[in-house]
């Protein structure tokens, strides 16, 4: 098994394969999209707990994410039932597990640099009768803490892209799946950037056109900001369709093809 080094322009490929993909099954990869995005929010707003149980799960939903697509291009529905399938299988689900503990590791160190960059200007937060002051909160937004905080994410994202698949699929220890990963990432990042690009300008052109048209015909705010949930609920849910195309073509092999 090998990494596929792709031109820039592959990133317009994987987001218009996504579309394809998200077209033929519109309703079943919203659904899934709703069931894993829901799922690993309520868990994440569980106090103490809630934040690491959901970043151990993220693999597991990043496997039947994928499932999903691989299922849509081969004509079938994607079922609810995908999101399940990473723990059926007890090797998988160990090795899963295994790399979900890594994950959460790298999200609460991320978390406490982000708490500790940000103190000082959260410090300066007032509440007005239990309301946030949007006014000392604009004067006091900790930019370099979310700067910083992009930057290290950037790395875990590349380690974590690929890992999932790599340990259920192909039966990699982890370090070597997060190493596989970050590599594989690095020798595209000029299709990544130009995926990232891509979604950009589809969401900011999706959300133009419906903002005109919302204002052409007068809706209220609050008409609008419900309208304006399914818009960006297609746009997540295009986002997700690209990880099933850019698996398949940087890294799936026949043998991996036909064993899931």
């Amino acid at each position: 098994m090998g990494v596929t080094t792709l031109p820039a322009h592959a990133g317009l490929m994987w987001l218009r394969d996504a579309l394809r993909l998200y077209r033929r099954q519109p309703f079943a990869f919203t659904s899934l999209v709703i069931l894993y995005t829901i799922g690993v929010s309520m868990l994440a707003y569980v106090p103490f707990v809630g934040l690491p149980l959901a970043a151990v799960l993220i693999p597991f939903g990043t496997v039947g994410l994928t499932l999903a697509g691989r299922d849509a291009e081969r004509g079938s529905i994607p079922m609810p039932v995908l999101m399940v399938q990473p723990f059926r299988d007890p090797q998988q689900r160990k090795a899963l597990a295994r790399l979900g503990l890594v994950n959460a590791g790298l999200v609460l160190l991320l978390v406490l640099l982000v708490s500790v960059l940000a103190a000082d200007e959260l410090a300066n937060w007032k509440f007005v009768d239990g309301q946030l002051d949007p006014t000392s909160a604009g004067q006091n937004f900790p930019w370099d803490a979310i700067v910083a905080a992009a930057i290290v994410y950037l790395p875990i994202l590349m380690v974590t892209w690929f890992a999932p698949q790599l340990v259920a699929w192909h039966g990699q220890p982890i370090g070597k799946a997060l190493f596989f990963s970050f590599f594989a990432c690095w020798r595209n990042r000029w299709p990544f950037l130009m995926l990232a690009a891509a979604l950009f300008a589809l969401s900011f052109g999706v959300i133009f056109v419906v903002t005109q048209l919302l204002q052409a015909f007068g809706a209220s705010p609050q008409l609008a900001s419900m309208l304006f949930a399914p818009v960006a609920l297609v746009l997540v849910s295009v986002g997700y369709a690209t990880q099933y195309p850019i698996y398949r073509s940087l890294i799936e092999t026949p043998e991996s093809s036909s064993a899931t």
